[in-house]
C-alpha cells in the first residue's frame, strides 16, 4: 500500500517537466528559410553547443519527474520528496533557461525574441507549469500541518 500524499502539485510538476523534456527536443531558434532569405539554420536545443542550459534544464526536468514518481515506488514517506527540492530543481531549471536566453542573445544574430523557435516558447510554459507545481505541493504541505 502507498503512503497517502496529496498529488495534485505533483501532477502539475509533471507536466511542467515533460513538457520542458519536450521543448528541449524542438529547435529553439532558426534564422533564413523564408521568400528571398538565405537557406535554413536552425538547431534543437539540448544539441546545440551555442545554448548548453538547454541540457541543464533538461536533466532538472528530468530529475524532477523521477521525484515525482518516488511516491508511487514507495509505502513509506521518503526524506527527498520534499518540497524544498521541487523548488531546487525549478530554481536550477530557471537559471538554465535564463543562462541560454542570455547565450542566444548574444551569440546568435536571431531576430530577438525568436520567432520560429519553437522549443525557446515552449520552455517557458514548460516553467510556467513546473512553477504552479511546486506552489501547488507546498500549498499540499501546508494544509496538510495545519
Amino acid at each position: 500500500m502507498h503512503y497517502a500524499t496529496p498529488m495534485r502539485g505533483r501532477w502539475i510538476v509533471a507536466i511542467g517537466a515533460i513538457i520542458l523534456v519536450g521543448s528541449s527536443l524542438l529547435p529553439w531558434w532558426q534564422i533564413g528559410g523564408g521568400v528571398g532569405e538565405l537557406s535554413t539554420q536552425s538547431s534543437v536545443g539540448i544539441s546545440d553547443p551555442r545554448v548548453p542550459g538547454v541540457f541543464v534544464m533538461f536533466l532538472a526536468a528530468i530529475a524532477c519527474l523521477l521525484l515525482v514518481t518516488l511516491p508511487f515506488a514507495s509505502e513509506k514517506p521518503i526524506p527527498i520528496d520534499h518540497p524544498v527540492v521541487y523548488l531546487g530543481l525549478l530554481a536550477l531549471a530557471v537559471f538554465a533557461y535564463v543562462w541560454s536566453v542570455a547565450l542566444l542573445a548574444q551569440r546568435l544574430l536571431v531576430p530577438w525574441p525568436p520567432t520560429r523557435g519553437w522549443g525557446f516558447w515552449l520552455a517557458a510554459v514548460g516553467l510556467i507549469l513546473l512553477a504552479r507545481g511546486v506552489f501547488e505541493v507546498f500549498e499540499e504541505r501546508r494544509r496538510r500541518l495545519y
